[in-house]
């Protein structure tokens, strides 16, 4: 084997590999550009003392579902889901003061507002504060 045989081989294994890494950057690329499902999308709010009279509300963009979950160190929080339409969705609310709840709606349901923005919020209507444990937004 002469020298020039020998310099070319490192060269042919580095255009090899530089061809392999283009054809799978351009694999990501079009794998990203294919159109896929709804994204689901939430938000919480944890570890908050409510005063008398205030409100933790915490909201994410509804496509087809929403569901809240919330809880408190002890009873004296309201929790309800607002829909788009600025109306508390029917039959989300707590039926009153409550250390945990849970509420869901979506697309079909006879309480859906449809797609939009909603928002998940606990209130305090006692007359102590009360520590929000935990309220959650999921969506699709």
């Amino acid at each position: 084997m002469t020298k020039t045989e020998t310099q070319d081989r490192p060269r042919r294994r580095g255009r090899r590999a530089a061809t392999g890494l283009a054809l799978a950057g351009a694999a990501t690329l079009a794998a990203l550009a294919v159109p896929t499902a709804a994204f689901a999308g939430g938000g919480s709010i944890s570890n908050t003392t409510l005063r008398p009279g205030d409100e933790a509300c915490v909201a994410a963009h509804a496509v087809s579902s929403v569901s809240a979950s919330g809880s408190a160190n002890a009873p004296g929080l309201k929790f309800k889901i607002i829909g788009q339409s600025g109306t508390v969705v029917t039959g989300s609310g707590s039926p009153g003061p409550v250390t945990s709840w849970g509420a869901q709606t979506q697309e079909g349901w006879y309480n859906w507002q449809g797609e939009g923005d909603y928002t998940a919020c606990a209130k305090n209507n006692g007359t102590s504060n009360v520590r929000l444990n935990l309220i959650v937004i999921n969506t699709v």
